[in-house]
């Protein structure tokens, strides 16, 4: 299973009772995480690991091969775009792509709305992966990472009343996320070697945005702590930032709170999506 980074499991969890509970899978290349809960959408269990990007993980842990009332499988990947619903052409998503990035004979390029922002994601992923995903996790929920996260975020900012600049941070990828009422206003991934360039990024985001690093807020989630070299940079540059937490914490378990929830931010969204 490569090497696990977090591996979280409740006192309520019974191998028994996982064809009433429900799996929510997020992978990329490098690694994969996901999260069961019980019929009362309580966390049962959470697991992070690294990984080949050709090891099928999927059959390496044997709780992933166990009937699961409902599976929410998200691909979270660098390559996708965003295109306002007024002007999306599902015929045209191959030709919008491709103008954007490198793709393969192999991929096939798949579309999640976003009503709430008026857009939707276009994304590239493996047809023989997606194919196997499909097969492995009969019935299962598919779409982008993005997708729940850019849901959730979008409710997060209109209960905020201002703009919001998010920053997510797993595998190394730096994700981007401006919002502004309604409006999405940037939205790009980008990899980062050092710490300098996650703060690097983090500023040609408000630079696009038009936005000032000391009138709105900057908001991180996903694989980051405090007292890190990264969070002292965005703490030094923006003026207000902040973990965020989801809304939904009360799901949590005796287990889980004892790690920060912003940690599982992405799960979260997803658990929570449709």
């Amino acid at each position: 299973m490569g090497v696990i980074r977090y591996d979280i499991t409740e006192e309520t969890f019974r191998e028994q009772s996982l064809p009433q509970s429900e799996l929510s899978i997020l992978t990329g290349m490098d690694s994969s995480s996901y999260l069961i809960t019980d019929p009362e959408q309580k966390a049962l269990a959470i697991r992070a690991f690294s990984h080949p990007p050709s090891e099928t993980w999927w059959q390496t842990d044997e709780r992933l091969s166990a009937g699961f009332k409902k599976i929410r499988l998200a691909w979270l990947g660098p390559r996708f775009t965003l295109v306002p619903a007024r002007l999306y052409n599902g015929d045209a998503r191959q030709t919008i792509l491709t103008d954007l990035t490198d793709l393969k004979d192999s991929d096939t390029i798949l579309a999640d709305a976003l009503p709430e922002l008026g857009a939707y994601l276009l994304y590239a992923l493996d047809k023989e992966k997606l194919s196997e995903w499909r097969r492995v996790f009969v019935g299962c929920r598919f779409y982008h990472g993005l997708t729940p996260i850019l849901h959730e975020l979008a409710q997060y900012t209109r209960r905020q009343g201002r703009a919001q600049m998010y920053a997510y941070v797993r595998d190394g990828l730096l994700y981007l996320i401006g919002i502004e009422r309604d409006r999405l206003l940037f939205c790009n991934a980008f990899t980062c070697h050092a710490a300098k360039d996650y703060l690097y990024y983090v500023l040609l985001a408000y630079e696009q945005c038009a936005w000032k690093p000391a009138q709105v807020p900057l908001k991180i989630f996903g694989e980051i702590l405090p007292a890190t070299e990264v969070y002292n940079l965005f703490y030094r540059y923006v003026r207000d930032v902040a973990f965020l937490n989801s809304k939904e914490t009360s799901m949590m378990g005796p287990q889980a709170r004892q790690h920060a929830v912003h940690l599982f931010y992405d799960l979260l969204s997803l658990q929570q999506y449709h």
